[in-house]
C-alpha cells in the first residue's frame, strides 16, 4: 500500500472501535471505505450506541456489508487493502482467496504509516495499560505532549495524522495487532512480560509468543528494545535495537531495585532515582512496571527528575488493583482486568495482608494448576461464574473454597469471612484468572458489579483511579 490513500478502495473487516477510525483515517484522505462485519445491521447499530461511536461510524464509511456479506466481483476496482480489527483472525472466511496483491494490515500498522510523533510501544501478557498510561504520564512530567493509545481506548488511527513529529505516541499493542505489522517501526518497543493466554484462539503456546516477537523484530535500528529480565524467550529475541533490560540486577537487569532505591543508568553512571517506597503503585506488578516504565523513559531521553516525579505521582487505573472501598479493617481491592492465571499470580506474590479471593468467570483454555503455588496468603477462594468449579476443583487441598452464584453473594460471603479475621489482616481481592463474559460483558461491568457490592453491604467508596479505555 502507498501513504497516498486518495481515490483508492480499502475494505475495514470489523465494524468497532479499531475498524472505525481506521476508515474515518481513509475517508479524511480521500479513500472509499466498505465496512464489513460478521453481525447483522441491528447488532452494529447496538455496538455503535454502546461505545459511544454512533456519530463517528456512519460517516467512516462509504458503503456498509453486514452479516458476513463479501462484495459481489462486479463492484469495480479490487481493493487497495484490506484492514482488519485486532479481534479478526487471519483465518477469516472474507480473507480467504484475496488476490496476492491485495495487502491484508491491522489498524496498528495503518496508523503507523500516518504517524510522525515519536513511538513507543508496549506488549506483553499482563501490564499493558497500565504501563503504556504511565509512560505517557511520565512524558506530561517532562514538559512533552504524550498520548497513551492503541489497546488503551483511543486506536492510533483516530488521531495518527494529527499528532506532531515532537509528540510521543505511547501505544499499547496486542499479539493480534502485532500480527499484521510490515513498516510499523517504534523507537522503543517494551516487552513485559509473557505467559499463557488468548489460547482460545491460538493453536498453542507457541503461535501466541510468535505473534509478540515483532515487538523485538520491528523496533528501528538505533532504538531500544526494553524487556524483563526473567523473559527468556523475548531475551533471546532478535532486534535491530539495543536491548535493556529492567527486573533483577543478579540476572542482568540495568534497571532494577536495590537498597530501597529504583537504580537505572543515567549519564553513563547508575543511580537512584526514586525510593522504591515513594511508588505511587505497590503492588508487586506494578513495582515491575515502574520498572519499564523507567527503562523505557530513559531510552527516549526523559528527564530522571521529572520520571521520579512521575512514578510518585500517578493515580494508577481502575479494575487493576485498586483499592476501591473499605469497612473497617478490610479493604476492597478491584483487580477485575486480571483476566489470566499469570495475572493472579503476579498479583498475589508478595502480598502483605490476607485475602478472601474471589476467582472466576468465563475460561480461556488456560490451566489453572499454577494457582495453587500462590495460595499462602490466601484465607478463602470464593468461587464465581462458569470456571468456578474447575478452579474449586484445582485448589481443592491448598486452600478452603466456596461456591457463589452472583457477584452480591461473593462479596458478601467475602467480606463476612474477612471481617472473621479478629486479628483484622485479611481483604477482599477480586482477581478472576478468567474474562467475563459469562456474566458480564467486559472485565469493566464486572470491577464495576463488585464495586456496587461492595458499597451495598455497607463498605466506604475509597477515591477511584483513572478509568482507561
Amino acid at each position: 500500500m502507498t501513504t497516498s490513500v486518495n481515490d483508492r478502495t480499502f475494505w475495514v473487516l470489523g465494524l468497532a472501535r479499531s475498524g472505525c477510525a481506521a476508515a474515518d483515517l481513509l475517508r479524511r484522505h480521500g479513500a472509499s471505505v466498505i465496512g464489513l462485519d460478521d453481525a447483522d445491521e441491528d447488532a452494529v447499530d447496538r455496538r455503535w450506541e454502546r461505545e459511544g461511536l454512533s456519530d463517528l461510524a456512519p460517516r467512516a464509511f462509504d458503503e456498509l456489508l453486514t452479516g458476513g456479506r463479501r462484495p459481489s466481483a462486479n463492484r469495480g476496482a479490487l481493493p487497495e487493502a484490506v484492514v482488519v480489527s485486532p479481534g479478526v483472525p487471519l483465518s477469516h472466511p472474507l480473507l480467504q482467496g484475496l488476490d496476492a496483491s491485495i495487502e491484508v494490515l491491522g489498524e496498528l500498522e495503518l496508523g503507523s504509516r500516518f504517524c510522525r510523533a515519536r513511538m513507543a510501544a508496549v506488549t506483553g501478557t499482563n501490564g499493558k495499560t497500565t504501563t503504556t498510561e504511565w509512560l505517557a504520564h511520565l512524558g506530561r512530567r517532562c514538559g512533552w505532549k504524550a498520548h497513551a493509545l492503541g489497546n488503551v481506548g483511543t486506536p492510533l488511527c483516530e488521531v495518527a495524522d494529527r499528532l506532531e513529529p515532537q509528540d510521543l505516541a505511547v501505544v499499547e499493542v496486542s499479539s493480534y495487532q502485532l500480527e499484521t505489522v510490515r513498516e510499523f517501526a517504534p523507537e522503543v518497543g517494551v516487552l513485559l512480560n509473557l505467559a499463557p493466554d488468548h489460547l482460545d484462539r491460538y493453536e498453542d503456546l507457541r503461535a501466541y509468543w510468535e505473534a509478540k516477537r515483532p515487538i523485538a523484530s520491528h523496533v528501528r535500528p538505533g532504538g531500544t528494545y526494553v524487556v524483563w529480565s526473567e523473559c527468556d524467550l523475548g531475551r533471546r529475541w532478535e532486534t535491530p535495537a539495543s536491548p535493556r533490560v529492567f527486573g533483577e540486577h543478579d540476572h542482568g537487569a540495568d534497571v532494577y531495585y536495590a537498597g530501597g532505591e529504583l537504580m537505572a543508568p543515567v549519564a553513563g553512571t547508575c543511580r537512584p532515582l526514586v525510593r522504591s517506597d515513594e511508588i505511587s503503585l505497590q503492588s508487586p506488578p506494578n513495582l515491575l512496571n515502574a520498572l519499564a516504565c523507567s527503562a523505557a523513559g530513559l531510552a527516549l531521553g526523559m528527564n530522571p527528575e521529572a520520571i521520579a516525579t512521575g512514578l510518585k505521582d500517578f493515580p494508577g487505573l481502575a479494575h487493576r488493583h485498586e483499592r476501591i472501598a473499605r469497612k473497617g479493617t478490610v479493604v476492597f481491592i478491584d483487580d477485575s482486568k486480571a483476566t489470566n492465571v499469570h495475572a493472579v499470580c503476579s498479583g498475589l506474590q508478595g502480598i502483605e495482608r490476607s485475602v478472601v479471593l474471589i476467582v472466576g468467570g468465563s475460561g480461556k483454555g488456560e490451566n489453572y494448576a499454577p494457582l495453587r503455588a500462590v495460595m499462602s496468603g490466601v484465607h478463602t477462594a470464593v468461587l464465581l461464574g462458569a470456571e468456578g468449579p474447575a478452579i474449586g476443583r484445582i485448589l481443592d487441598g491448598t486452600v478452603p473454597t466456596v461456591r457463589v452464584e452472583s457477584m452480591d453473594e461473593a462479596v458478601r460471603v467475602a467480606d463476612r469471612l474477612a471481617q472473621g479475621d479478629e486479628h483484622g489482616r485479611t481483604d477482599v481481592l477480586l482477581s478472576p484468572a478468567c474474562a467475563s463474559f459469562d456474566q458480564f460483558p467486559s472485565y469493566r461491568a464486572r470491577g464495576e458489579a463488585f464495586v456496587a457490592a461492595a458499597l451495598a453491604i455497607g463498605a466506604e467508596a475509597l477515591p477511584r483511579a483513572a478509568a482507561a479505555g
